[in-house]
Parts: structure tokens; sequence; C-alpha cells
């Protein structure tokens, strides 16, 4: 799998107040009508309780130059993954700031998966920034770019 090319986002939520993301690589559109997302969380993390208890995500498509914060919310045991993160609150979700698309999604679905969880979600706001995407391939991360 490590020759398929992926992209790379991180999904956020938030519980009482404090946020929560994780690094993904599975993820893909599903619908248009309904608009929905697909992602796929391993079970070991927390993320998915904290899915459950919010009910909504944020997925953070990043930007060619963000391997650095993919690498940041991949590593598990680190207390505070937004310490020294450039992020702001958007619809009282965690936003990353530059990433190259920014998706809220609600109506969340959970289908076991193996050792991960699926999740599908209704996207509700969606903005996009520019053409330059994080892409994962043979273990190594990639700016992605029209042309390249």
């Amino acid at each position: 799998m490590a020759r398929v090319p992926a992209p790379v986002t991180v999904i956020t939520t938030q519980v009482d107040g404090i946020p929560a993301g994780t690094t993904v690589s599975a993820f893909a559109s599903l619908s248009i009508s309904p608009p929905m997302v697909i992602f796929a969380l391993d079970n070991r993390g927390g993320m998915i309780d904290r899915l459950r208890a919010a009910g909504r995500a944020g997925v953070n498509i990043l930007a060619g130059h963000q391997a650095e914060i993919a690498l940041q919310f991949a590593r598990s045991g680190q207390p505070d993954r937004f310490a020294e993160l450039a992020w702001h609150e958007d619809h009282g979700l965690p936003r990353i700031d530059e990433v190259v698309a920014w998706l809220s999604c609600e109506d969340l679905t959970f289908v076991p998966g193996g050792d991960h969880t699926v999740v599908l979600g209704t996207v509700t706001e969606a903005e996009t920034f520019g053409d330059s995407s994080l892409c994962y391939h043979l273990r190594e991360f990639r700016d992605v770019r029209p042309g390249l």
C-alpha cells in the first residue's frame, strides 16, 4: 500500500473545550449529494471516543509545506499536539492555519473496519485555499502541485 499515494489530513474535534487531533491518510470523498467524506482511524488511539462524544469532525487537508504538522499529529504520547501550532476555532472545531482545504463534518457514522474504525461524515462547511497538497507516497511526504 506504500505505493498508493494518499492525501494527508489532520482530523480534529473538540470536547469540553479541549482540542484533539490525529493525522490520517485514509481519507476520500464519498458522496456529492449529500456531500460526504470517509476516513479511517486506528482503534488504538483515543480519537474515536472523542469524535463519538463530540459528534463532529474537522478535516484539515494539509498543504505541501505542512509535513511537520503531519508528524506532530501522528506521534503518540504527545500531551498537547496543538502547542506552538497556528490554529483557530471554526464552527466549534479546531482548524489548522494555512491548510489547502478545510471541511466541517457532522452526522458522523462509525463502521468497524478491522483494526480501524471507518468514519463517514456529512460535510456542512468547506473552503479551499490553494493547490499545493501534502501527499504520502513510498513512506515519504511529497508536495503535490498541478504540473509537477
